[in-house]
């Protein structure tokens, strides 16, 4: 699926119809989400189509839930000066007064509320939630009257089974919880407070289950916000990266969308693979925001790596310098940043500088193995030798080192010793090195060539030729002893019998070095040279 990102930040009121208003503001309230409720009931509090008196009630919900009782007061006021005949403003005002403890005061806004809409069902469960939030314990018998006074007015209206599952949710019941949930969508198949509240509580037991009765809600709701975040959060819980890209894709195009989810759209654009797609969304947000926000920092890293899953070393240098050089406040680079980074430096022939940025990622994470692997594949590319044993050392002392470990191991000490040049000191003490790691990989898979061979060439580059010639004739044995090993490990064969008649030259052995030239031939029958070479052979 292609998103035109442009596109979608340019739409604006176009896409109007695709939101329910303030009224999402209020969905995201019920469901315990205050922060992004307040976001929207502001955003949308002068629109024609707003519903003043209730969208101030819910304001005044959100300054209450916050503990400002005096700004709650004020916009429950507001709320009624904008409908008297609205009955809610006045159930908060007495839960207000219910909280201050004063329950005589609370009852007289409880009876405006019936005198204005005695035939509701949900100004009963209002009055009921009033009292359970006041003191379930205090106000039993409060509550238990008036939830029975909804059940009497209208037993089908949603809002007192989303009181009693919200109780039996703070109790910890929560199949009973989803119950009640569920009755209160049966009855109001379009309820997204019952439907998202039953999926938050179910999510844990059958996240199946739950995510299915969002899919089921959007389907009624299209044009929801809470419905389209919901799901998408869903699906990236559960790890649908494909789905929960998608899903956000289409959530960023209502209007009623948050700054936030733009910044998760981008980075599960990139877990995807859509890389360019993922590069430009993160582009258009830092073109929105001032340098020194944190989502300046967030999306500045997606384009680091969006660049580096691309390829486009140059541009991917770039932007991990812009990054490393932010100064924002409450920010912390991951190891994942300065492997980025230093992938690009590498890229662009900045070696000295990629390297020192892989030293700080394994600084950053130091228990990373897979991280101090690159870092050691990084110092061979750079035949810097005795740093790649030196990290490689801290793989082998890991509760994570395997026997293959310990082969590798001998190795880089292997190419220290091979490259000590006039260090003589440096070239033993790595040979012992070798020696030591190839002797325990041996120990852990007896019988490997590989490790054998390796011990053969660790006494052939020490000098010590029986030693050498001893671990050789091992390694032939052990591939004699594999069937098709003569053409499955052809080359291998040819490399010690090369060494082998070398030896035997040095030691002034030529029939020697003759008879071993002869098995060469035999795994190797095509080499004219050699079989040119052996024919003319002057053995005394």
């Amino acid at each position: 699926m292609k998103f035109k990102f442009f596109a979608i930040l340019l739409l604006g009121s176009a896409l109007v119809s695709n939101a329910q208003g303030y009224k999402d503001g209020i969905e995201y309230f019920k469901v315990g989400k205050i922060d992004n409720a307040k976001e929207l009931l502001d955003k949308n509090l002068n629109d024609p189509t707003t519903v003043k008196a209730e969208a101030y009630c819910y304001l005044g919900h959100i300054e209450a839930a916050k503990g400002n009782k005096a700004a709650a007061k004020e916009y429950y006021n507001k709320g009624v000066a904008a409908d008297a005949q609205n009955p809610f403003n006045y159930i908060a005002l007495g839960a207000l007064d219910l909280k201050a403890g004063d329950a005589k005061a609370a009852e007289e806004q409880f009876k405006m509320a019936q005198k204005v809409d005695k035939k509701n069902a949900s100004v009963y469960a209002a009055i009921a939630r009033a009292y359970y939030e006041a003191d379930p314990v205090a106000y039993a018998k409060e509550l238990g009257k008036n939830i029975e006074k909804a059940r009497k007015t209208n037993k089908q209206d949603p809002d007192v089974y989303i009181l009693e599952g919200d109780m039996k949710a703070a109790e910890k019941d929560y199949g009973g919880a989803a119950g009640q949930y569920e009755l209160a969508f049966t009855f109001d198949p379009t309820n997204e407070e019952a439907y998202v509240k039953y999926a938050n509580t179910y999510f844990h037991v059958n996240p199946q289950m739950a995510t299915a009765k969002l899919e089921e809600l959007l389907v009624k709701t299209p044009n929801s916000a809470l419905a389209q975040r919901e799901l998408a959060e869903k699906y990236y819980e559960l790890d649908l990266g494909s789905q929960a890209a998608e899903q956000y894709g289409k959530y960023i195009q209502n209007p009623n969308h948050f700054k936030q989810d733009e910044i998760r759209y981008a980075q599960l654009l990139f877990f995807g693979g859509k890389y360019d797609q993922s590069f430009e969304l993160a582009k258009s947000i830092r073109s929105a925001i001032p340098a020194g926000d944190k989502d300046n920092f967030f999306m500045c890293r997606m384009q680091l790596y969006n660049k580096v899953a691309l390829e486009q070393w140059a541009e991917a240098e770039t932007y991990g310098a812009e990054l490393f050089a932010m100064n924002i406040p409450g920010m912390q680079y991951t190891s994942k940043d300065f492997v980025d980074y230093a992938t690009a430096l590498k890229n662009v022939g900045k070696t000295a500088e990629s390297v020192a940025q892989y030293e700080k990622a394994v600084e950053y994470n130091p228990n990373n193995i897979d991280l101090i692997r690159d870092l050691v594949d990084v110092y061979e590319q750079n035949e810097n030798y005795v740093k790649a044993a030196e990290y490689y050392q801290k793989i082998v002392d890991s509760p994570e080192c395997k026997a293959n470990d310990l082969y590798l191991m001998s190795t880089k000490y292997f190419n220290v010793a091979a490259t000590a040049k006039d260090d003589e000191a440096l070239k033993q003490s790595s040979l012992e090195g070798a020696r030591k790691y190839a002797a325990l990989a041996n120990e852990k898979v007896p019988g490997n060539y590989r490790i054998v061979q390796q011990q053969a060439k660790i006494e052939n580059l020490a000098g010590n030729m029986p030693e050498a010639v001893k671990y050789y004739n091992e390694t032939l044995a052990i591939l004699d002893a594999k069937e098709n090993s003569k053409v499955d490990y052809k080359e291998v064969y040819i490399g010690i019998y090369a060494n082998l008649a070398r030896m035997a030259f040095e030691s002034d052995d030529k029939a020697g070095a003759r008879d071993i030239y002869m098995k060469w031939l035999d795994v190797d029958p095509e080499n004219a040279a050699l079989r040119d070479y052996v024919e003319k052979m002057k053995v005394d």
